[in-house]
């Protein structure tokens, strides 16, 4: 489907409309559509959009921007007063362009009943909260059964920071939608007892958690035990068929510093099963990323967390092992609304919940 999001503006200009006009048009591309920005600034870009430039938003040139389009979603600009004679003109074409819906998206509302009224506007209404709803339709007389609510989305990604290369990381494993992502960075080496990790993720598995193990590192091409224990490894993860969820990063690229960076911002908590550890300096930037710590209970781990962290024997069983993870991830406030946000808020859950429903014949 081809859909039209009129605004003033759109980004490079920063501001809260123009940043959710080009969300929305990422995600409608993101799922197959033609998603086309009108707008009045010059040389304005949106990854995947088309821009139609209108600097006057004249009627002629509005009508060939959005030629072709099923719905145009005009963006505050029947409810704000900025350049009331645009507004005028695009109410104009939703008298004239019976066959396609309009939609009056309200961020915000300040002009007076008659202005609006005067409008004559043939259009469905969408508030971006209950708030702006309650506002809109006392200001203007429509029936609040009549206007939708539609909140804004957060990008995730960007807002976690991720670079491109991790963002299609994320999005080819589904990373956010996860229940539970337990980082580990270390390489492939047999003290790093990378196996304990594959089975304890079996048992959050087994109790019903969408959960994923990510191990950083490759194995060390200077010593070729690591590339066996690298291959034991791999047949485990088969073994336990465990490929969708034990991601072993460092086969498919080289994280840089900020990518692993990237690894502490989405995680729900550090695993480090060591067997010997001179130090453990994930442990101390785990914290720094707030970050509930499980780690093996060895004499290197104690002396450096004290009581910071969450330990465990390394005979213990990997069920206990993932027990104690659920209870403490499902404990740790900062965890479990960053899981809220996302699925309420994020632009893949909004597009569910509430765009495609909208793309919907009446």
């Amino acid at each position: 489907m081809r859909i039209a999001l009129v605004h003033y503006a759109a980004p490079p200009v920063i501001g809260g409309v123009e940043r959710v006009l080009a969300q929305q048009a990422e995600v409608l591309v993101k799922h197959g559509h033609e998603a086309v920005i009108v707008c009045a600034t010059k040389g304005a870009k949106v990854e995947g959009a088309i821009m139609e430039y209108a600097p006057n938003f004249y009627v002629k040139r509005v009508r060939s921007a959005v030629a072709g389009c099923s719905q145009i979603w005009v963006h505050n600009m029947f409810t704000m007063p900025f350049n009331w004679e645009s507004s005028k003109t695009l109410a104009e074409l939703s008298r004239e362009m019976m066959e396609t819906k309009f939609i009056n998206w309200v961020h915000d509302v300040d002009v007076p009943e008659a202005d609006f009224d005067g409008l004559q506007l043939k259009a469905a209404h969408v508030a971006v909260s209950d708030v702006r709803k309650q506002e809109f339709c006392a200001m203007s007389g429509v029936a609040k059964t009549k206007c939708l609510i539609v909140p804004n989305g957060v990008d995730v990604e960007a807002t976690l920071g991720l670079n491109p290369r991790m963002t299609k990381f994320s999005v080819k494993h589904k990373l956010i939608e996860r229940d539970i992502i337990l980082f580990h960075p270390a390489r492939l080496l047999a003290r790093k007892n990378i196996e304990l990790g594959i089975e304890v993720l079996a048992a959050l598995r087994k109790l019903g958690l969408n959960a994923v193990y990510i191990v950083t590192g490759a194995h060390d091409p200077h010593r070729p035990e690591s590339a066996l224990y690298a291959d034991k490894v791999r047949e485990l993860v088969v073994k336990k068929k465990l490929e969708d969820s034990v991601l072993l990063v460092g086969e498919a690229f080289e994280p840089t510093e900020h990518e692993v960076t990237n690894f502490y911002n989405m995680s729900d908590g550090l695993f480090f099963p060591s067997l010997a550890e001179g130090f453990g300096l994930p442990l101390l930037e785990a914290l720094l990323h707030r970050l509930p710590v499980f780690c093996s209970d060895i004499s290197a781990h104690r002396e450096l967390m004290g009581k910071r962290a969450s330990y465990f024997g390394l005979k213990d069983k990997p069920s206990i092992i993932a027990e104690m993870i659920q209870k403490r991830v499902a404990a740790d406030v900062g965890s479990r609304q960053r899981r809220e946000i996302i699925r309420k808020y994020g632009w893949s859950q909004i597009y569910k919940d509430h765009l495609e429903p909208l793309l919907k014949p009446a």
